[in-house]
């Protein structure tokens, strides 16, 4: 065995794909199934619920027996009546109720409101009542989440790099169990918003770690099948999100019921091994070794050099001076370090710009239901969930055969032409604008998936999930821009979103040109490795040329 750097990923070859992985591969998929109900779970936890107002006077009643049952209606505070809002009578009896009982809401414009439960029982906007002066703060549910997910990253990728992938994901999951328990029964919107904040933070405190953990354990020829196939759960997860919406349309039971597998995280999380890639990396020799005799017993490989010659190798070439500096001039010296490598800056600079346009896209499509005249919010859900899984299932393959760079660009610009031309289709022909939506949605999951195979491999092993945490916290941004678009801009014009979407898809796809191409290279572990990866595409390229000009001259004689 060499001591080259690409040492880790021959011993992981060796040691191939078996049951040591699984546990690893169980807790990762545990965690994306708690994923679908906060992110799309919007429409279902958030939805919409027709109401009527009443200012407790006869002609109200009157004319909320006429066929505009539900209005949705609220009333100019200069025109209630003095006595509506701080004397209202009792309003028990004041409906023949085919919703909800009538209840008092502290609103001037709606002073009492009654919901119709034909579709859902209670949401996070009847519940709080959420409509007529309170209306504009529905969009704050699906976005404190995202922000959430912004703060997340910054501690997710500290967390995992410091205290370990394992580690991050135990302490995340026993915070993610408490805040949903106390986001279901604490009855104060306010303190439902902090702890959507705290849901988006637990969930990148798990996520990027474990699936750091999970690609560092792979070896380089499954890592493209394995981090594909890794979100496909997820996408299952949404299906299954809107069949249970439909039998429980309570916010609060479906919430519960969704997010209880995140009780089998934990005990999971102490089967599961730490990467030895990080054990290594951090000087934990020992622990690294256990983790390894573990890997070669339970995959039953044969090494051709004992294991402690392949740690010894591996521990030198991660070894490094030690000095008595301060952690932030450590930390200080490493970005700046980062900063002058050209291969290591291209790959800062231009991997955010990139994650905040496809996430940015991708959940803007998935919220956009009613912009699309859907009326069944679980079907909708239901179909983003299957286009998601379709797009998983049908670009998996194509690992194999074509590059990152190709899959995620071409994804994008296919995607955004698509929705280009959903503006040139007419109004009636809905079927032809249905189709073409969700082709594209179909062609940006399928990129978005691979970007989370392909996004872990530009960092070195060093600041791995410090970079993913990076370029996930700008496409946390990204999607906070979503609700945006989907309840703002779509709103003043009809072409607004669709241009949009397009708009972000193109110009995505050309920072793609820029990154370097990982298909079936070893995942760098210092940035030295980076650097040399950088080389052996110019060296390359050069060579290219240089037959392509040969090839040329040969022709011309």
């Amino acid at each position: 065995m060499t001591t080259d750097g690409d040492d880790f990923d021959a011993l992981l070859s060796i040691l191939g794909y078996g049951r040591w992985q699984v546990p690893g591969v169980v807790v990762t998929l545990l965690v994306a199934s708690q994923i679908p109900a906060q992110l799309v779970g919007s429409p279902l936890l958030c939805g919409p619920v027709p109401f009527r107002c009443s200012r407790e006077t006869p002609e109200v009643v009157t004319r909320l027996n006429s066929s505009t049952y539900f209005s949705n209606e609220c009333f100019s505070p200069t025109s209630l009546p003095s006595d509506a809002i701080t004397q209202p009578s009792n309003s028990t009896d004041l409906f023949l109720s085919n919703g909800t009982r009538p209840q008092r809401t502290g609103m001037e414009s709606c002073p009492v409101i009654e919901y119709d439960t034909s579709i859902f029982t209670s949401t996070i906007i009847s519940e709080f009542h959420l409509v007529c002066e309170r209306e504009s703060l529905q969009p704050l549910f699906q976005m404190m989440y995202t922000v959430g997910i912004i703060f997340g990253s910054l501690f997710g990728g500290y967390i995992g790099d410091k205290w370990g992938r394992r580690r991050a994901v135990q302490g995340g999951v026993v915070v993610y169990v408490a805040v949903v328990l106390a986001m279901a029964f604490v009855p104060s919107f306010v303190f439902v918003l902090v702890m959507r904040v705290m849901v988006g933070v637990t969930h990148q405190c798990m996520l990027i770690p474990v699936w750091s953990l999970a690609l560092e354990s792979t070896p380089t020829r499954h890592r493209s099948l394995v981090g594909m196939l890794l979100g496909l759960p997820y996408s299952l997860f949404v299906i299954v999100l809107a069949g249970v919406g439909y039998f429980v349309r309570t916010w609060k039971y479906l919430m519960l019921v969704c997010c209880a597998p995140a009780l089998a995280l934990l005990p999971l999380s102490f089967i599961m091994d730490e990467s030895a890639r990080w054990l290594i990396q951090q000087k934990r020799r020992e622990e690294a070794r256990k983790v390894l005799r573990k890997a070669v017993r339970q995959n039953k490989a044969k090494l051709p050099v004992p294991l402690e010659t392949i740690i010894g190798n591996l521990d030198q070439r991660e070894c490094v001076a030690e000095d008595n500096q301060s952690a932030a001039r450590k930390a200080l010296k490493e970005a700046w370090e980062y900063l002058r490598s050209p291969a290591m800056r291209t790959i800062i600079l231009v991997t955010p710009i990139l994650w905040f346009l496809q996430s940015c896209l991708y959940l803007a499509v998935a919220i956009n239901a009613n912009n699309f005249n859907s009326s069944n919010p679980f079907l909708y859900v239901c179909l983003s969930g299957a286009m998601d899984a379709s797009a998983i299932l049908l670009v998996t393959p194509l690992t194999t055969r074509l590059g990152r760079r190709v899959i995620v660009g071409a994804g994008l610009f296919v995607g955004g032409i698509f929705f280009l031309l959903d503006l040139l289709v007419p109004i009636g022909y809905f079927w032809a604008k249905w189709i073409l939506v969700m082709a594209g949605f179909l062609l940006v999951a399928g990129s978005f998936q691979m970007n989370y195979v392909y996004g872990p491999e530009l960092f070195p092993t060093e600041a791995r999930t410090r970079g993913f945490a990076f370029i996930s916290l700008i496409g946390g941004m990204g999607s906070m821009i979503a609700p945006i678009i989907t309840y703002k801009l779509a709103l003043l014009t009809w072409w607004a979103a669709p241009v949009t979407f397009g708009c972000a898809g193109l110009l995505g796809s050309l920072t793609l040109p820029l990154l370097p191409e990982t298909r079936n290279q070893p995942m760098p572990d210092t940035l030295k490795d980076v650097d040399d990866r950088r080389l052996r595409r110019k060296i390359k390229s050069a060579n290219l040329g240089k037959e392509n000009q040969a090839y040329e001259n040969t022709n011309d004689i």
